[in-house]
């Protein structure tokens, strides 16, 4: 296995070193994707051998590869692979969509709104209050005024909260895992992330409007609506039109997926919307309003894995290693704050809850990890306030490169010690429980 990596990796430094004008702007998109794509899913089997999650392999290797240390894949070539990115989101929205049934969560919705309430809204306070008690170890904050100072301490906590469900997706998929820490997991993260976007989107209106250049109240809020009601709505469209794709349509299924993921990350983008909101939204219609939800499941693991397996080797080639030596220091201080937060703020909501003692015990570990909604917000964050967005954009991007790479195998190993890996089966759609027939299904494709 070692041997076959080392192969590819020579042959990738080999194709690099005699392109041809014209030739490699055409054919670099797509070498790059293979040669990810094969090299990363290898290293995720060496991974497993050595019981850390696949996922830590997959975005292992496109740090290895990436522009910081080999440089088998360029910049330049990042910046075009951000429509596999866009498809990935859209995607795993999907799949979190599929995976919420209100009728099998209807006995977890209590622990997930109280974990969300104290863990995920209580953890962005709890940050946004330790970065303005900090501001002095930030440089990128040393003239802003106290005003102005609280605004960008409230933004920066809302992004160093994010967390990932396209990682916890991922992990439930390899293991295999199926019971209340899960299924819990999973629906405080797909809040969350509505939670964040919209925190978001309020905060930096707020911190707009304290530098003196944000719009006006109710233009602020035209464009908030847009954005939540309008992705939401545009999902329950798509919702239907692959409810009868998947009742009527004989085969194809999981191409018109993905197409249907390539238009939600291009063409909603364009329209403002967000591609989260519109792929997890037409997930939840197709599995609560409809029959399709078991057959939308099924395709989606049948077209995930090879889109998962680039998706994350490219969120590690743009974790911007030589930066975490610059922001060490409110770094590491950042992401202790945010994991006792998390930690403490889920076991003190599944307590009040009344949540079963697995999910007290292990729910915070799944809200550790971090992907692609940080590193989209780090992005953002930069373009939107460019008189400080780059040094802020630096610290988040190593807050996040240290839970990207760390946190997954702590939240794998919570699915072990929970007893709940290897319980996984296909989702049901009438009852809560697995039946003998659904053990016989065909496995999730990151197991």
């Amino acid at each position: 296995m070692i041997m076959l990596i080392l192969t590819l990796a020579g042959l990738m430094y080999a194709t690099g070193s005699y392109s041809v004008e014209g030739v490699a702007a055409v054919s670099g998109v797509s070498k790059c994707i293979g040669y990810l794509l094969l090299s990363a899913f290898f290293v995720g089997l060496v991974f497993k051998k050595i019981r850390l999650p696949k996922l830590t392999g997959y975005l292992a290797t496109g740090i290895i590869v990436g522009p910081r240390i080999l440089n088998l894949v360029s910049e330049s070539t990042l910046g075009q692979l951000k429509l596999v990115s866009g498809v990935a989101t859209a995607l795993i929205a999907l799949t979190a969509g599929t995976e919420l049934s209100f009728r099998m969560m209807r006995g977890l919705l209590r622990p997930v709104m109280w974990i969300s309430g104290l863990a995920v809204v209580g953890t962005m306070f709890l940050l946004g209050g330790v970065v303005m008690m900090a501001r002095s170890l930030l440089p990128f904050m040393a003239h802003a005024t106290l005003v102005q100072a609280a605004a960008i301490s409230l933004l920066l906590g809302v992004v160093i909260s994010a967390q990932s469900p396209a990682v916890v997706v991922a992990l439930r998929d390899e293991t295999n895992a199926e019971g209340p820490l899960a299924r819990t997991v999973l629906g405080v993260v797909v809040l969350a992330d509505l939670i964040v976007v919209m925190m978001f989107a309020v905060a930096t209106a707020v911190t707009k409007a304290s530098l003196g250049s944000g719009a006006g109240i109710s233009a602020t809020m035209q464009m908030l609506g847009w954005e939540i009601l309008g992705s939401l709505f545009a999902g329950l469209l798509l919702g239907v039109l692959l409810a009868l794709f998947l009742r009527y349509v004989p085969g194809g299924a999981a191409l018109f997926i993905l197409a249907l993921c390539v238009i939600i990350a291009e063409v909603g983008r364009q329209l403002a919307f967000d591609p989260l909101l519109v792929a997890l939204a037409a997930g939840m219609f197709v599995r609560n309003c409809t029959k399709m939800g078991d057959t939308l499941h099924h395709n989606i693991e049948s077209s995930a894995l090879p889109v998962y397996v680039v998706f994350f080797a490219v969120a590690g080639a743009s974790i911007h290693l030589d930066v975490i030596p610059k922001v060490w220091a409110p770094a590491l201080l950042f992401i202790v704050v945010r994991a006792g937060g998390f930690l403490v703020g889920a076991r003190v909501g599944a307590t009040l809850a009344g949540a079963p003692e697995v999910v007290r015990r292990f729910a915070g570990v799944g809200l550790l990890p971090q992907a692609g909604l940080a590193l989209a917000l780090a992005l953002l964050f930069s373009r939107t306030f460019p008189e400080f967005g780059e040094q802020a954009g630096a610290l988040i991007l190593a807050i996040v490169a240290i839970n990207e790479v760390v946190a997954p195998a702590f939240y794998r190993a919570a699915l072990v010690a929970s007893g709940e890996a290897g319980k996984g089966t296909p989702e049901p759609t009438d009852a809560y429980q697995p039946t003998e027939t659904d053990e016989m299904a065909p496995s999730l494709p990151l197991r």
